[in-house]
């Protein structure tokens, strides 16, 4: 009878030829027997991890604006803001500069083009003097947008904007500061003739910060060469008093480009952008309409508003709030601009 003899109880390596995975397994020599030749309890299975191919990401998309003569608004295409990031509203403004009226402006759709696709949205708003059509488009992504505006199915503008990479907020390592109120005043609360702008800043405690610091910024399609201010140049900063709060008036502002809008935030630090802060509202001829029914108060430029921020200290995020509007309430739906109705525009922030 043939007989085996084990010569040695040297832990045993098995090695597999190329076309499979390799992997080895290891006996202890204290636990292996030769009556028991597989595996023991105390012996380790080793088997690599295979790592998938990387997939290249796509590019952002791009486009390229229609090649088109604006017959008849002689118009311009213009972005707020000029250099949106993902998840922004953005707005655009389409403006007649041939005299063509508010009232006699044609009905204008805005096709927009993107890397999910067309779409094709009607003006939130329309103003004017020289007609002004506004259109919001939410929470874009990055990547080209190209928009072309049509009259009756056929081009009449187009342009293009790219949609970049947001950059890093201020810090938020003593929180967020928050807009707890923006508050377009109503018919009961506006004087005549009123341009007030309130704005308080305040701690977590709801305690007035003195000398806090607000930056007053304007919409990036503003004319800054058409606004003229009866109360001389509008500021770029506010400053709060000893409460925290500030009061002041700018009396009948106005952009060729449309409505001028205000955005409000706190200097220095990582907050909420107040916006729709303007006070060139027209009456609502259109709907036939006078805000409050009476001279100078919430009609041709007579608006006012109070703005609070308060800081909270474990706030993650800043964002875009738009007025509560209720000083529109007299005429029903209130119409926005600089500022999508149903869509939030946010942002994180670093610690």
């Amino acid at each position: 009878m043939l007989s085996l003899t084990r010569v040695s109880r040297e832990p045993l390596m098995l090695l597999f030829l190329t076309g499979c995975p390799s992997f080895s397994v290891v006996t202890s020599p204290e636990t292996a027997s030769d009556d028991a030749p597989g595996l023991s309890d105390t012996e380790e299975v080793t088997v690599p991890t295979t790592t998938p191919p990387e997939v290249p990401d796509e590019p952002p998309f791009a486009c390229e604006p229609l090649q088109v003569d604006s017959h008849v608004l002689d118009g311009i295409v213009l972005f707020d803001p000029a250099e949106p990031h993902p998840g922004d509203t953005l707005t655009v403004v389409v403006r007649a500069t041939n005299g063509l009226g508010r009232l006699d402006g044609p009905p204008l759709d805005l096709e927009v083009t993107s890397g999910s696709g067309t779409d094709v949205y009607s003006p939130q708003a329309v103003e004017g003097g020289e007609v002004i059509y506004y259109y919001a488009i939410p929470d874009v992504a990055e990547g080209d947008l190209c928009v072309t505006g049509l009259i009756d199915g056929a081009p009449e503008v187009s342009a293009r904007v790219a949609v970049t990479p947001r950059p890093p907020s201020p810090p938020a390592n003593q929180g967020v500061f928050k807009v707890v109120t923006n508050h377009q005043w109503t018919c009961g609360e506006q004087p005549t003739y009123g341009n007030e702008f309130d704005v308080w800043v305040l701690d977590e405690n709801g305690v007035g910060i003195p000398g806090a610091v607000v930056d007053v910024g304007l919409a990036d399609s503003t004319d800054l060469d058409s606004i003229y201010n009866d109360d001389g140049a509008i500021p770029s900063k506010l400053y709060t008093d000893g409460s925290g709060h500030y009061t002041g008036w700018n009396f009948w502002p106005i952009s060729d480009n449309g409505l001028l809008v205000f955005q409000l935030s706190v200097d220095g630090a990582a907050s909420d952008i107040a916006t729709e802060l303007t006070t060139g509202w027209w009456e609502d001829d259109l709907q036939g309409c006078n805000y409050c029914g009476e001279h100078g108060k919430n009609v041709w430029g007579h608006w006012s508003y109070t703005v609070v921020f308060q800081r909270d200290p474990v706030a993650t995020e800043a964002c875009v709030v738009d007025n509560d509007h209720a000083g529109m309430g007299a005429c029903g739906t209130p119409r926005h601009i600089h500022h999508h109705p149903d869509v939030q525009a946010c942002w994180g922030v670093s610690e």
